[in-house]
């Protein structure tokens, strides 16, 4: 089965764009400042697909 190591690739990318972007949002003037919202928009989308093809527990499991 492939999606569970799709996920885990689009986690550590979604991951990597989050950082990237924090770096960009808490550095006055940076020069890739007006790629922000590219870099918040790239991260949100990987985490949606990472969560998209992560296996979830069977809707039959109760505690």
């Amino acid at each position: 089965m492939i999606a569970p190591a799709f996920a885990f690739d689009e986690q550590n990318r979604a991951e990597g764009l989050a950082a990237r972007a924090q770096e960009i949002a808490s550095t006055p003037n940076h020069p890739s400042a007006g790629s922000l919202p590219l870099y918040q928009e790239s991260a949100r989308a990987a985490f949606e697909t990472a969560a998209a093809h992560t296996a979830q527990p069977d809707e039959g499991w109760r505690s």
